[in-house]
């Protein structure tokens, strides 16, 4: 799996990547996206998340040499039920391709989807999905947290962010059904 299809490439493409950032890919399995996302964002790094165990094992294969290198990981979960692991950064941007939650082809799990995203991305947060020209941007709802500025000068670490807890009025907009 070294080439992408011709719809893929474009969609990669299209994607306003930058050196170091770290990108979320949703419903990525194979993998083939994350790899060339990985290839794109040098020192940076690319989570790919999968509902199916099958596609995680096929992307670990896949990506063996980006996943030896610390550039991409991937993670068997629903976006539905995705969160940050305990000190993970947020991401800078996120894509899907095809994700159902995302396209409105389930309306329903799409909100839970789509407050989880906003939860795991950083301040300034994008999502982007296909069925654009090539892709679109989707609105975000507010974050459940708040976060503390990230540095985004070159190489420079970013700022580990503090999450804090919802007011009352958050936890009823944020509520995770």
């Amino acid at each position: 799996m070294s080439t992408l299809s011709p719809r893929l490439a474009e969609i990669v493409a299209a994607l306003p990547l930058r050196e170091g950032m770290r990108v979320l890919e949703i419903g990525g399995a194979p993998g083939a996206a994350a790899k060339a996302v990985a290839r794109r964002i040098g020192h940076g790094h690319i989570l790919m998340i999968d509902r199916s165990a099958k596609g995680i094992a096929l992307a670990e294969k896949n990506a063996a040499a980006e996943i030896d290198a610390g550039l991409m990981s991937v993670r068997q979960v629903a976006v539905e039920d995705f969160e940050l692991l305990p000190n993970e950064a947020p991401f800078d941007l996120a894509f899907a391709v095809r994700v159902g939650a995302l396209d409105g082809r389930h309306p329903k799990v799409g909100e839970r989807a789509l407050k989880r995203i906003a939860d795991a991305l950083a301040p300034g947060r994008r999502l982007f999905i296909d069925g654009g020209d090539p892709l679109r941007e989707l609105q975000l709802p507010p974050s459940c947290f708040s976060s503390e500025p990230y540095l985004r000068n070159g190489n420079e670490p970013r700022a580990v962010a503090t999450r804090t807890a919802p007011t009352q009025a958050q936890n009823r907009s944020c509520a995770v059904e």
